[in-house]
């Protein structure tokens, strides 16, 4: 298998590194037959990518074989954001579902150990018949045999119809909401297109709640000066919660 390399991984304070870790075991409860999870948000800047990645990162070097899918086709940034590199040219998801590559040739080992990733190498203008070939299906299907649990990161609800087609093939989603400024009304319109999906909503994740603390203050000037993009990380509902009233 061909391998990629991650370069950009910031170490995050224990805070943060703990609330992510409890939103890990909150999703194994879930259930056994939980292993394709997709990951969206309502809105950009949310910071789904962000706890994606994480949780992909924990699971792997927990001894679960993890796979990330980047079915973020319109506007993925993970790649930039992580330093994703190779030795070779990049192919990934648009790659396979277009036809040019066989899905192992997407598939790629990184140098996290356990953790596997499908990248993006170039956004696509129009995804849409990509999405809803059957292509799609059996790749989600044949990985979810492969690995012990595959993470699908999906471009905000509330922008595209990309992720509630990924819904429908997936065992569950995750979404997150961001504390200080998305407002109640549209959370609550995300999980009502999430249940017509008939994919369960696993929970919803908490970010940027203002903690108004000494680690968060730390996190805060470290973490977004490497970035320029993520804020404050906080607490999170865990799978199987509902929606905060």
């Amino acid at each position: 298998m061909k391998e990629l390399t991650i370069k950009t991984m910031p170490k995050l304070p224990f805070e943060v590194n703990e609330a992510l870790n409890q939103l890990r075991v909150n999703l194994g409860f879930c259930g056994d037959n939980i292993r394709t999870i997709m990951v969206t948000s309502s809105t950009p800047n949310e910071g789904k990518s962000f706890i994606t990645v994480q949780l992909w990162k924990m699971m792997a070097e927990l001894g679960s074989r993890t796979l990330l899918i980047d079915a973020d086709l319109r506007n993925s940034e993970l790649r930039t954001r992580y330093g994703i590199s190779a030795t070779e040219k990049i192919v990934g998801v648009a790659h396979y579902l277009s036809g040019k590559v066989e899905l192992q040739d997407a598939l790629y080992q990184t140098n996290i150990p356990n953790a596997y990733m499908m990248p993006l190498a170039t956004n696509v203008g129009n995804p849409t018949i990509l999405l809803e070939s059957p292509r799609f299906d059996f790749m989600l299907k044949t990985c979810a045999g492969m690995f012990d649990y595959v993470l699908v990161d999906t471009p905000p609800i509330g922008n595209v119809a990309d992720a509630l087609n990924i819904a429908t093939h997936c065992d569950g989603t995750l979404l997150v909401v961001r504390s200080d400024g998305v407002p109640r009304k549209l959370v609550k319109n995300s999980v009502d297109l999430l249940k017509r999906t008939g994919t369960p909503l696993l929970g919803i994740a908490l970010n940027r709640a203002d903690l108004s603390g000494k680690s968060d203050s730390y996190y805060y000037s470290r973490y977004y000066s490497q970035s320029g993009y993520y804020n404050k990380y906080g607490a999170e509902y865990g799978a199987g919660s509902k929606t905060k009233k």
